[in-house]
This record gives structure tokens, C-alpha cells and sequence, in this order.
């Protein structure tokens, strides 16, 4: 059933994926789920992959093969799984760079850092996907997956020129006292930047892109368009859906029914298709950026 299903929602998900196919790619292991989504994308899937339901959750599309091996913690990957796997290649972060040499008796790494303190994840998402594409034989394929980001980054531009739309703040939630804040550097503010939406948030962040904050810090945010991406706490929800709003959650005007909306989940520390799946989220949410911001 869960193979049926894969199957289906690679079918419908991209012609990249079709065109990609005609030949095998070599056996390549993700430990990172933005370099692990790109090589869905363009038609070579990790053979291996940390926490899949992790990545079910966070990142939810493109979907694994039924088949692909779990590998453990993204941190701390298990060598015996890895190993197990028998990959080609083993595609990385720096943030492994300390046990890279034992990842390399397994197979040769390939480093691919798409959030660094140059804050320009979109940028990098576009390098990592043109090496993946080239160490996988889907070169064109790559090339497809960023023409088909900047188309939909366009459209949310299209439809949002010339429009009342202020500021947009994107949060998610850690607690119910707790969220993460998406400032410069996130790839949500690199794509809203590209479509011509401003930032609400204007402190730095981290070279991940986030700040953390206080439920009380976001009660100053006036005349923004507050957007809160899946999943969040169950505490969380059963808060803000208090009719009674009895908690302090539910007392800040901020959180109150019409003024924030719920985005399904797209993959907060993402590449190329989580940035297409946001622009099309916001493409979703465009009548709500205008009301929320009118002039």
C-alpha cells in the first residue's frame, strides 16, 4: 500500500521525476533531508535517509520510496546502517565534518552546505542542486527543478504586485510559550525576498536563519501577517482553539481566530523544494496577506 502510494505521489508531483528516470543513479546516502528532497526531486532518491518519519513530518514531499533504508539520528547516523546500505556516495554537511573520515571508509562523502554565515540559502539550494544533479547523471533534471522554483516563486510575485501586502511573520512553535522566528538567512525569508514580501522580523538570527522568542515578544508585532508552519505541540493547538481562550496564548490579539493562519508543513531548514512548496503555500495564503496587511 505504502509503495502504491509513493508511487502515485511521484507520478503526480513533477515531470522532473519522469524525465529522470530512464537510467539508474548511483547508490547515494542523505544524512541531511534538504540534500535528501533534492535528490527525490530530480529523480535519484537517498537509498538511505535519517529519522524517515522525522522527515514524514517535517518535510512531508517528495516522498521516500518505501524501500529507502532508515540510518538513525541525523547527528549521530548509525555506522552499522550506513553501512549496511552500501552506498557510492554519502552526501553531508559540515556539520558531520567531524566524523567524516569514518563516513569515508564507508564510501566517498560529498560535503554540501546550503545554510552557512553567508545567509543565502537559495543560493546554495541552487549549487547543491546542479552537484547533486551532476553526481547522480540528472543534470537536466536539476536544471528542471530550479527553472520549476523560479517559476513558482513568480507566480507568488504576479499575484502579489502592485497589492497592499506589508510584512509577514513566520513562526514556529517550539512549546506553547516558545517559537522560532524566521529571520534573514531562513530560506522562507530568501523566498518571500524574491517575491517582493517583506520580513516582519527584522532582529538576526542564527546562520540557520531563526531567532527563538517568547510568545510575549510577538504581542508587539502590529499590522502583520503571521504565519505558523505545521507541526506545532498538541498543547499548542488545543490552545489556540480554546473557544474561551483561557490561556495567555489564547489572551494575545496576536493568536486570536482571522489573525494568524496554519501553513502545512514545509521543511524549515529545506533546499529547492521545500522554497517551490513555501512560495506555493503562500500563493495559497495571498488573499489572507492582503486582508492582514491592508493599508
Amino acid at each position: 500500500m505504502r509503495r502504491a502510494a509513493w508511487l502515485l505521489a511521484l507520478l503526480l508531483a513533477s515531470p522532473i521525476v519522469l524525465a529522470a528516470a530512464q537510467t539508474a543513479a548511483p547508490r547515494v546516502i542523505a544524512v541531511d533531508w534538504g540534500l535528501a528532497e533534492t535528490l527525490a526531486a530530480i529523480g535519484a532518491p537517498p537509498s538511505g535517509l535519517p529519522e524517515m518519519a522525522g522527515y514524514d513530518a517535517w518535510v512531508k514531499t517528495p516522498p521516500m520510496p518505501p524501500e529507502t533504508a532508515e540510518l538513525g539520528l541525523r547527528v549521530t547516523p548509525s555506522l552499522e546502517f550506513l553501512a549496511a546500505a552500501k552506498p557510492d556516495v554519502i552526501a553531508v554537511t559540515s556539520q558531520l565534518a567531524a566524523i567524516d573520515p569514518i563516513l569515508s571508509r564507508i564510501a566517498p562523502t560529498r560535503s554540501l552546505d546550503i545554510y552557512t554565515s553567508e545567509l543565502t540559502p537559495f543560493d546554495h539550494a541552487v549549487a547543491a542542486a546542479r552537484e547533486l544533479g551532476e553526481m547522480t547523471g540528472r543534470e537536466e533534471a536539476a536544471a528542471e527543478l530550479i527553472a520549476d522554483t523560479d517559476r513558482r516563486i513568480a507566480a507568488l510575485e504576479e499575484r502579489i504586485a502592485g497589492r497592499a501586502t506589508k510584512s509577514v511573520l513566520m513562526v514556529s512553535f517550539m512549546d506553547d510559550r516558545h517559537v522560532r522566528v524566521f529571520t534573514k538567512g531562513s530560506l522562507f525569508d530568501d523566498v518571500m525576498a524574491r517575491a517582493g514580501l517583506s520580513n516582519a522580523w527584522t532582529e538576526a538570527g542564527n546562520f540557520w536563519g531563526f531567532a527563538m522568542a517568547s510568545i510575549e515578544n510577538l504581542a508587539r508585532m502590529e499590522d502583520t501577517a503571521m504565519l505558523i508552519v505545521e507541526p506545532i505541540p498538541e498543547s499548542v493547538r488545543l490552545k489556540l482553539e480554546d473557544p474561551q481562550r483561557r490561556s495567555l496564548l489564547g489572551q494575545l490579539p496576536a493568536f486570536a481566530p482571522g489573525n494568524y493562519r496554519l501553513i502545512p508543513p514545509v521543511w524549515q531548514f529545506g533546499a529547492l523544494p521545500s522554497a517551490g512548496r513555501f512560495a506555493d503555500l503562500l500563493l495559497n495564503e495571498a488573499d489572507f496577506l492582503e486582508r492582514a496587511n491592508a493599508l
